[in-house]
Parts: C-alpha cells; sequence; structure tokens
C-alpha cells in the first residue's frame, strides 16, 4: 500500500508539476496585485492632497474634457486622500485623473501585466479549457497534501538538517514544507475548486435555501419628460441605502432603461473590487436594487467568504502574506520533489551497467 502511494504520488506530481509552479508562482503575486500596481505606477496612482476633491459629476465632465467625443460610463473612485481616480478609455486603455483638479495623469494599455499574471493563475491564458486544467491540478494537490501526509508520518521530519548533503537537504525541506504548509494548501485547493465552480454552487445553495441571486442591472422606471438624476445623487442615494459603505465605483446608466450602478464596501470588506452594490433609479434616485455583503443571502454569503479566504482577503495583509508564501511553498515542493526524483533516477541509471555485467 505504501509502496503504491508513493508511486502515486510521485508520478502525479511529476505529471502536474509545471502547473503548480506556474499557479504557485502567480498565485503568490495575484495576493498583492493592487498594491503591487500602485506601487510600480505611482505617477498613476499617486497625487498630493490639495484641498478639497471634485465630485463625481465634476469628474466625469473633466474624464471627457481629456477626452473628447468618448462616452465615459465609469469611473473607480479613489480611497484615500492621495489616490487617484480611474477611468476606461477606447483602445482599450485605463485613464488616470487627479480628482482635486482634474488633471490627467496619464494612461496605459488596459491589460497590464499584472493583469496578465491573474488571467495566467485563473485559466493559464488558455480560457476555459484553461479554468478547467487549473480546477483539476488544485484536485490533485489535494490528493498530493493527503498522500504526503500519510507518506511523512512514519518518520515525522519537520527540520532541515543543514549541514548535510544536498539530497538530504532537499529531502528534509520537501518533507518539513510539505508538513508545515499542508493545512494552507489544502485550504487554498479546496477554495480555488469552489471558485471554478462558484456559479453552479451558489445556485444551488439559493434552490436549497429558497433565495435567489440579486441582479445588478435593476432597471429603472421610465417616467416621461424626467431628467436624469446626477452622479453625485445616485452616490448619495446609495450611501443612504447601505450607510457606513465607503463607494469604490460608479457606472453610468447605458441607456434609459437602466439604473446607476455603485459598488461600494464596508470596512470589514477587504476586496478590491467590493461585495455590495446599489442600483440606483436614473430619474427618481430611488433603490432600484442592492446586495449588502452583510445581510445577502447564505447562498452569496458564502461565495463572498469563500473568494475572500482564497485570495487572502478576509483579514487583510496578515492573510495575503499567509496566502502569498504558502503559494511559493508549491514551488518549493516542486524544486524538491523533481530533485529527489532526479537523483534518484540517475542512482537507478547508474546502477544498470553493474546489473548488466552481474548477469
Amino acid at each position: 500500500m505504501r509502496t503504491w502511494l508513493f508511486n502515486l504520488h510521485l508520478y502525479l506530481a511529476l505529471v502536474v508539476g509545471i502547473f503548480v509552479v506556474i499557479i504557485g508562482l502567480t498565485g503568490s503575486i495575484v495576493a498583492f496585485e493592487d498594491d503591487l500596481d500602485h506601487l510600480f505606477n505611482p505617477r498613476l496612482f499617486h497625487v498630493e492632497a490639495s484641498g478639497t476633491r471634485m465630485q463625481a459629476t465634476d469628474l466625469f465632465a473633466a474624464a471627457g474634457l481629456a477626452f473628447p467625443g468618448q462616452k465615459i460610463g465609469s469611473l473607480r473612485l479613489p480611497q484615500s486622500e492621495t489616490q487617484s481616480v480611474m477611468f476606461t478609455v477606447k483602445g482599450p486603455r485605463q485613464a488616470f485623473l487627479n480628482p482635486y483638479n482634474g488633471q490627467l495623469l496619464g494612461t496605459r494599455d488596459a491589460k497590464t501585466p499584472l493583469q496578465t499574471i491573474h488571467t495566467t493563475h485563473l485559466s493559464l491564458l488558455m480560457g476555459n479549457t484553461g479554468r478547467i486544467i487549473v480546477a483539476s491540478v488544485s484536485g490533485v494537490l489535494l490528493f498530493l497534501v493527503a498522500s504526503g501526509i500519510y507518506l511523512w508520518w512514519p518518520l515525522k521530519r519537520a527540520s532541515v538538517k543543514w549541514n548535510s548533503s544536498t539530497r538530504r537537504i532537499s529531502f528534509d525541506l520537501h518533507n518539513a514544507v510539505g508538513i508545515y504548509s499542508a493545512t494552507f494548501l489544502v485550504v487554498l485547493g479546496i477554495t480555488g475548486i469552489t471558485v471554478y465552480f462558484d456559479g453552479e454552487i451558489e445556485r444551488y445553495l439559493h434552490q436549497r435555501a429558497g433565495s435567489a441571486p440579486v441582479s445588478r442591472n435593476a432597471p429603472s422606471v421610465e417616467q416621461a419628460g424626467a431628467t436624469r438624476i446626477s452622479a453625485d445623487q445616485a452616490l448619495a442615494s446609495a450611501g443612504a441605502a447601505l450607510p457606513g459603505t465607503r463607494p469604490l465605483s460608479i457606472v453610468l446608466p447605458a441607456n434609459a432603461k437602466a439604473s446607476y450602478l455603485v459598488i461600494v464596501r464596508y470596512p470589514e470588506d477587504l476586496t478590491p473590487g467590493g461585495r455590495s452594490w446599489v442600483n440606483v433609479d436614473q430619474y427618481s434616485g430611488k433603490v432600484a436594487g442592492l446586495q449588502s455583503s452583510r445581510t445577502a443571502a447564505v447562498a452569496s454569503r458564502t461565495i463572498i467568504l469563500n473568494r475572500a479566504i482564497h485570495t487572502g482577503d478576509i483579514l487583510g495583509y496578515p492573510t495575503k502574506v499567509l496566502v502569498s508564501l504558502s503559494s511559493l511553498m508549491l514551488l518549493m515542493q516542486t524544486i524538491t520533489g523533481y530533485y529527489l526524483w532526479w537523483k534518484k533516477l540517475g542512482n537507478k541509471l547508474a546502477a544498470e551497467p553493474i546489473r548488466s555485467r552481474e548477469s
């Protein structure tokens, strides 16, 4: 049993090793994606606080002046006194404004290197086929962790003898890193698989609970002769509907039947995209629909929680660090595992001539 499990553990690891390296390396980066983006692009994201920030209506106007003839459909609002406003223009390109004076700070290709890394982590840049591969590799990873614990148990090696041979150090690292990171890798594996199936899981949970998902596209009630309320009024309505939240972004109505979409988040919601939103009727200013991460149906909150755990956003930087380090441990496991296999293979090949002569 033990020999069979060892061989299965070995050969499965050899097959998925390259995918594990890619997923682990990109996952360690994605955990800090927004932080790295701001760090590497201070010219676009950072401004000096000076006076009072412009209202959303004026920011839309400033964006329109910066790009005449283009329709500016949404704004990503500042989350601190020194953060810029971001929006998308034709190209597609991302543009950045100083929220204090409306000055254009610069533009860049909407497809950034960090976004490419994010997409690689999700789908290996292979669309739905890649997402299936990532989910499958996550399933294999769970088996490797479980079988690794079983194989580790008799020796219970949890330290590294650094003054030994390279092979012994690799063996110790493979065991020690594996056992210390096992719990975190199981959590990442389960939540990662759940992310792939979260649409199906959410629908199933809603059916079981007799609830229904909330649409982000609740329509406005058309009124003859009525004019559209301003973006500032829509933000005020959203804030009144979900007090205690901070607006993350606002999307203008796409047509006469659509509503404003205001994405917001509570202080405990540490995800970059926010998990709460309000649809505001573009004519009356009334709430057309909303979802609060605090009061959403259990099915929706389950998916929200799962994603927050997987990304490390659930407790902010402490859990981001754990997720990033755990992802990097996958690289260590793969490197040491391949090295041990290579040494074993080399020893086996070296012994072949001897056996041939003896026979």
